[in-house]
């Protein structure tokens, strides 16, 4: 990866990492809400280090079952909700937390070029375009919940980027 993408993807996952950690400081628990907020705060810095340390394995198999245990926790969500922009973002959130678990997965195999990787690893980032242009696109339509929308979109765009600039070509 170029020094110029290590900034801004270092900008981007500081950036909603902190506003994840602002919300979780400066409010109670609101139930989903918080567990929205924890996943941004423990998503960012899992994505720093994968950026950084691209070969680390710090923790991989744990981050793997918190990040899967939140995407079980969003799936789970969604029965509760009654409209499409919450089941969406309930969906959203789950599949940026089983994206995590697949780039933690599959980081080793992308470096080693295998076919098949590669080609889950363009559908995610397909994927997580679609989803940051949801959020992006929500935030335009929901005034009350811009910064929130616009974060969650800007995280998915973010791994989105580092997906593909991980992946190689087809």
């Amino acid at each position: 990866m170029t020094g110029a993408w290590t900034i801004v993807l270092t900008a981007v996952f500081a950036a909603t990492g902190l506003y994840g950690v602002w919300r979780l400081s400066t409010r109670r628990w609101q139930g989903i809400e918080t567990v929205v907020d924890v996943s941004h705060a423990l998503m960012s810095p899992a994505m720093l280090v994968m950026l950084w340390w691209p070969m680390a394995a710090t923790g991989q198999w744990a981050q793997m079952a918190v990040f899967s245990g939140l995407a079980v926790v969003f799936f789970y969500q969604l029965s509760g909700l009654d409209t499409v922009p919450e089941r969406a973002g309930a969906m959203a959130h789950a599949g940026m937390n089983l994206g995590m678990v697949w780039m933690l997965a599959a980081m080793p195999r992308l470096m080693s070029g295998e076919p098949w990787t590669t080609m889950l690893s363009w559908s995610a980032v397909g994927l997580l375009v679609i989803t940051a242009a949801w959020w992006l696109v929500h935030a335009a339509r929901t005034p009350g919940h811009r910064t929130l929308c616009g974060c969650h979109g800007l995280s998915c765009a973010g791994m989105a980027t580092m997906l593909a600039l991980m992946t190689p070509a087809l």
